[in-house]
């Protein structure tokens, strides 16, 4: 009898101690994804959150990066990571201890709750689009729907079970039991999206082409104000509710009315007592 109770007492402990393990492997997984993706956000170092799936993508649109970018995203139990490759490897990072770190290879996009995904689409096998599927989000900030249209890179996990694993975790993340509804199976001319070509040489030339002319382009800005500061800038001086009750043209001009007129009836005052006491005193010589 007590060794038996000592053989449960003993399991007991090393379930402790498995949890335990989990759970320091978990952080562990997510601090190797902070060091390695340039900009991560510091909240994404939360001791209830755990890393699922690391998938490789190529971007189908324009929403995030240009097209034909390697993107990688990272799904944790709640939210989504999204990265793009580095096109410019920073200097390894040497901490005080003296150990050296390899560079951050990637550069951080965005960091997604799951919450925001509202449907998750696996878009059709056709000749001009293979390993394709959309996620459709709205983020706190927009007014309107987002796509986000990705195209899967690896060979593991197959695109069937890596949509249902995120299915899964965005149900149990808004509270919902059937995950498979999630999901919606459409064609690529529904979204004019194909993987036709994303990674030819002629894509890459153009991709080239595009990053120049925007390194030229603000190397011949003689503005340092951003164009959507700018514009937000401008906007916020055109609206009616922001504009500062000063006085208008009209009220100017109104304003200035009387000083002008005073001017002109002591000017013209001025002039007829001159010219009455000119006359006074002609007459009194005679």
């Amino acid at each position: 009898m007590k060794l038996e109770k000592a053989i449960e007492s003993l399991k007991e402990v090393m379930t402790h101690i498995n949890e335990d393990k989990r759970k320091t492997e978990g952080q562990r997984q997510i601090f190797d994804v902070v060091y390695e993706v340039d900009g991560c956000p510091a909240n994404l170092l939360s001791s209830h959150r755990m890393l699922v799936q690391r998938v490789e993508t190529v971007a189908l649109g324009e929403d995030l990066c240009d097209r034909g970018e390697q993107v990688t995203l990272f799904l944790f139990n709640d939210c989504l990571e999204i990265a793009r490759k580095r096109h410019k490897v920073i200097g390894t990072f040497k901490s005080p201890h003296g150990h050296t770190r390899p560079p951050a290879s990637l550069k951080h996009i965005i960091l997604m709750p799951l919450s925001q995904i509202k449907k998750v689409l696996d878009i059709r096998e056709t000749d001009d689009c293979h390993n394709a599927f959309a996620l459709v989000v709205r983020p706190p900030t927009e007014q309107t729907n987002q796509l986000l249209s990705f195209q899967l890179t690896v060979e593991e996990p197959l695109k069937v079970d890596w949509l249902k694993m995120l299915c899964r975790h965005i149900a149990n993340t808004i509270c919902k039991a059937d995950a498979e509804n999630l999901i919606y199976t459409t064609d690529p001319d529904s979204l004019e999206v194909n993987t036709k070509d994303v990674d030819s040489t002629l894509s890459r030339a153009s991709r080239a082409i595009k990053k120049t002319s925007k390194k030229v382009t603000r190397a011949f800005s003689f503005s340092k104000t951003p164009k959507r500061a700018l514009q937000r800038a401008l906007m916020v001086h055109n609206t009616p509710n922001s504009r500062s009750p000063g006085p208008s043209t009209e009220g100017f001009a109104s304003s200035r009315m009387p000083s002008t007129t005073s001017l002109a009836v002591s000017t013209s005052q001025f002039f007829t007592i001159h010219n009455c006491s000119h006359v006074n005193a002609h007459s009194s010589v005679r």
